[in-house]
């Protein structure tokens, strides 16, 4: 991405190429953690973090140096110290990159605040399995950052998505605070989007073939499996809410009169979602 850089190097072509949106620390006091490398007109410049910085990098800029590399033989290292006036342009760009790249990925909140409440993207297959959800593939080795596109499921071959089908939102997975603890929580995959409200593919095939079950249910009246396919579609959504207790005893004494396979596939559907939302 070209960025606007003041002073002296505004006008030069420049390219931001973040490196780490989430600072881990390093075990070595001289090694220093690169946020961000930047090109500009064919010189590489790196902007760095100190060793032991965690977290959100916005909140360790008063601390970040920038780095070239030595045109001569005596620095250590193989690179200097910028300290003109390109250091502040160099670093403004780096975080304006990262507050860009926070808001689109969603790593942190408004603002690049990294808080209890944020969310990391997560990757999951058509099916519900979870590739990822805490972070691990965010950031390889190499401190590159993306989780990988156009993946399958190892268990059952399906496509893997990390973003909502409807209005392209990335899915949320585990909370971002929750990511350096030595007993993760489990992470259940979300049944709806939280932006639009749409179900992902794994909850809409659970809802379609309800949904069939329901119309194709002979013993049923029409009132009946619309009355049915409304509380089904508010306990689903809202697991959670104070009335599904009551709009539960309402689909236990409406499905009576279905076939068992009407009744038991709902029953389990709605079941399985208030246990996987309990565990959330």
């Amino acid at each position: 991405m070209r960025s606007s850089l003041p002073h002296t190097i505004g006008s030069m072509a420049t390219k931001v190429v973040i490196e780490n949106v989430i600072l881990r620390g390093v075990p070595h006091a001289l090694d220093m953690q690169t946020v961000a490398t930047l090109y500009v007109d064919g010189k590489e410049y790196w902007v760095v973090a100190p060793p032991r910085a965690h977290g959100n990098p916005l909140e360790w800029v008063e601390h970040f140096a920038v780095r070239t590399q030595s045109s001569g033989n005596f620095s250590f290292g193989g690179d200097v110290a910028v300290d003109d006036e390109r250091k502040p342009a160099l670093i403004q760009a780096t975080v304006d990159e990262l507050k860009r790249h926070a808001v689109e990925s969603e790593i942190w909140g408004s603002g690049g605040n990294l808080q209890d409440g944020n969310f990391f993207p997560a990757q999951i297959c058509l099916h519900g399995h979870v590739i990822t959800a805490d972070g691990r593939d965010l950031i390889s080795a190499s401190g590159r950052v993306g989780i990988r596109e156009n993946e399958h499921c190892s268990k059952c071959g399906s496509r893997c998505i990390n973003r909502c089908e409807h209005c392209h939102v990335p899915i949320r997975g585990k909370r971002t605070m929750q990511h350096e603890v030595s007993v993760r929580p489990s992470y259940v995959p979300p049944s709806f989007c939280y932006n639009c409200a749409k179900p992902y593919p794994w909850m809409q095939d659970r809802l379609d073939t309800a949904r069939d079950l329901l119309w194709h249910d002979d013993k049923l009246s029409l009132e009946e499996r619309e009355s049915l396919w409304g509380l089904l579609q508010y306990v689903m959504s809202d697991p959670k809410s104070d009335l599904v207790p009551a709009k539960r005893k309402l689909i236990d004494i409406k499905l009576g009169g279905a076939v068992a396979a009407t009744r038991e596939f709902i029953e389990n559907i709605i079941a399985k979602s208030i246990a996987e939302t309990l565990k959330s």
